[in-house]
């Protein structure tokens, strides 16, 4: 028979993890929708670099598309990987591209690109460029706790082996 107490730590971490998760697709959906929004408002408002707006359009509408998608894993996982796999491949190049857009216009002076559309679209990038970085080094930590963990418990498994104190 089970500890009960086990079972409630395993649901509130469940709960937890849910929410966090809940909170993140909210954050996400809500800038998704003020991207395709300004992005649309301001849609000729950028001479310098017209297709900023554009890249705000279609990254909002993709990564929407993305979320709205995410229920049909219950029903077709393996074709969900594929489309996901896809998805995540159009969504790095659209990322690259719009990077690319954005940031050669920084040092322009004036720039001749509505300063709304155009510091949202520089903010929503650099903050990916930053959540991309927690990722990295979230694995990365990761990876070396997991290697550290692995490599004490062989020297241990040695130890006990050549029956050594």
């Amino acid at each position: 028979m089970q500890d009960p107490s086990r079972n409630s730590g395993t649901a509130a971490d469940k709960s937890r993890t849910t929410g966090s998760q809940i909170f993140v697709l909210l954050v996400w959906t809500a800038l998704s929708i003020a991207m395709i929004v300004l992005g649309s408002i301001y849609i000729d408002k950028c001479a310098i670099q017209p297709k900023i707006p554009i890249y705000l359009i279609v990254a909002g509408a993709v990564h929407l598309v993305g979320f709205l998608l995410l229920p049909l894993k219950v029903v077709a996982e393996k074709v969900m990987y594929f489309v996901e796999g896809v998805m995540g491949l159009f969504s790095l190049c659209w990322f690259i591209t719009g990077s690319v857009w954005v940031f050669s216009i920084y040092q322009t002076n004036p720039r001749d690109c509505n300063d709304t559309v155009y510091k949202f679209a520089f903010g929503i990038l650099i903050f990916e460029y930053i959540f991309i970085a927690f990722i990295f080094v979230m694995v990365c930590l990761c990876t070396c706790c997991i290697g550290c963990l692995t490599t004490s418990g062989d020297t241990e498994r040695a130890r006990l082996s050549n029956n050594e104190p």
